[in-house]
């Protein structure tokens, strides 16, 4: 693993709508962040679709670490939706573990709690937040979300760093 001053994290928020973000923790740069719509044509095709271009994303970044928003279903989700997700979730893992990477899962809360100090934030103030805290413009709030997950492991990695060496 590198060292803190050139960590990179993979950042996802998995959804048939995916964000996706690649950070450099130490200089606070994202070097790669998008929205990714996943084929609608089959779940089949999803899953291939998700895997390649997370390899993609990999072989090109080099990434030491993977974070993933853990999965939340409101209240009124279909019963096709967390099987959706969970296949997505199991699809990221399986491409870290094939690159001997981490992976970390974040909460929305957590995550909310992070970045704008209230865990139940709404959509636009994450979205507000990652437009000032970075000087972007993100196309959507699965974007943001994906930068707000990168940067709240960022976050998260070094406070528990510092807690070790004390």
């Amino acid at each position: 693993m590198k060292n803190l001053a050139s960590k990179i994290v993979v950042g996802l928020d998995l959804a048939e709508k995916m964000g996706l973000c690649v950070m450099d923790g130490a200089t606070k740069h994202i070097l790669f962040s998008s929205t990714v719509k996943l084929s609608k044509t089959s779940s089949e095709s999803r899953l291939i679709h998700l895997h390649k271009l997370l390899n993609k994303i990999i072989e090109k970044f080099s990434p030491d670490e993977v974070a993933i928003e853990d999965v939340f279903l409101p209240a009124k989700t279909s019963p096709r939706t967390p099987i959706s997700l969970g296949e997505l979730r199991g699809v990221a893992r399986l491409c870290a573990a094939e690159h001997s990477l981490p992976v970390f899962f974040y909460p929305p809360r957590k995550v909310k709690q992070t970045i704008t100090g209230y865990g139940n934030a709404s959509k636009q103030d994450v979205i507000n937040w990652v437009k000032n805290e970075f000087c972007i413009e993100v196309k959507d709030d699965n974007e943001a979300d994906a930068i707000s997950i990168a940067w709240t492991h960022v976050i998260t990695s070094q406070f528990e760093r510092v807690v070790e060496q004390n």
